[in-house]
C-alpha cells in the first residue's frame, strides 16, 4: 500500500541535481504499478493538507493519461493559490488534453485571479515554462488563436512563441503576427522567423563569460533579462 512518504521519494528523484534516479526511487518504494502510483497521487488531491496536494501534483507532472489529468484538473481548480500555481507548472506533459488547455485558458482570462497566475497559465500555453513538447499541441494552438483576438494577450503570446523552436504550429502563428498593425508585435515575430530567438539570460548562469558576451553583443528583447540570440548558437 502506497504512502505519502512514497510520493516524497518519487518527488525527490525529480529534483534538480538529485542523486536519486526515478527508476531507483521506484524500486525503493517497492516497484508498484505506475497506474497505482498515479491513482494514489490523484486520490491525494482530496487531501485537506495543501502541501500533500502540491506533492501529488509534483509527481503527476511526470505522468500523463486521463486519470493523471483528473488530478491536474483538480489542482488547476484548487482554491489555494499555491496549489493552482504548482498545477500550472505541472501541465507541460498534458498540453494535448483539451480539458487541461481549457482550464489554462480560463485562468489566463480570469480577471479575479492573481496576475502572476494568469501570466503563468499563458506562459504554459505559449512559452517555455515547463515545455516538454517540441511543438504546440493542436488544443494549445487553438486556445492561443482565440486569445490572440483580444489585445491584452497578444504581446505575451508572441513573446512566448519567440522563445520556442520554429515547429509548424509555432511558425504558423508567428506568421500571423507578422501581419499585425502593432509594430512591436510585428518586429518580434519577424525576428523570430528570421533566425533569432528570445532567451532569459539566467539560462546561461553557468557560463559567466558567455552571459557577459550576450549582454554586450545581443539586442535586448524585453526588460533587462531577455535577449535576442541567433538560433544557431
Amino acid at each position: 500500500m502506497l504512502r505519502i512518504g512514497d510520493l516524497e521519494k518519487l518527488r525527490e528523484a525529480h529534483r534538480a541535481n538529485s542523486d536519486l534516479s526515478a527508476a531507483a526511487a521506484h524500486r525503493q518504494i517497492g516497484d508498484p504499478p505506475i497506474d497505482a502510483v498515479v491513482a494514489f497521487a490523484v486520490d491525494q488531491m482530496a487531501n485537506p493538507d495543501r502541501n500533500v496536494r502540491v506533492l501529488a501534483l509534483r509527481v503527476l507532472a511526470h505522468h500523463r493519461g486521463p486519470l493523471a489529468a483528473r488530478g491536474l484538473l483538480a489542482g488547476l481548480g484548487d482554491e489555494k493559490r499555491r496549489v493552482c500555481a504548482v498545477a500550472i507548472q505541472a501541465c507541460g506533459n498534458y498540453l494535448d488534453d483539451v480539458d487541461i488547455v481549457a482550464s489554462l485558458e480560463a485562468i489566463a482570462r480570469d480577471a479575479k485571479a492573481k496576475r502572476k497566475l494568469r501570466r503563468r497559465a499563458l506562459s504554459m500555453l505559449a512559452g517555455d515554462e515547463g515545455r516538454l513538447q517540441d511543438d504546440l499541441s493542436e488544443p494549445a494552438a487553438s486556445a492561443l488563436r482565440r486569445l490572440m483576438s483580444e489585445e491584452p494577450f497578444r504581446f505575451a503570446i508572441v513573446f512566448g512563441l519567440a522563445r520556442l523552436d520554429l515547429a509548424p504550429r509555432v511558425n504558423a502563428i508567428l506568421k500571423d503576427f507578422v501581419k499585425s498593425k502593432d509594430g512591436r508585435e510585428r518586429e518580434m515575430a519577424r525576428r523570430a522567423l528570421a533566425g533569432e530567438r528570445v532567451i532569459h539570460i539566467d539560462g546561461y548562469a553557468a557560463d559567466e563569460a558567455l552571459q557577459r558576451r550576450i549582454m554586450a553583443s545581443c539586442d535586448r528583447a524585453h526588460g533587462r533579462m531577455y535577449y535576442w540570440l541567433p538560433r544557431a548558437e
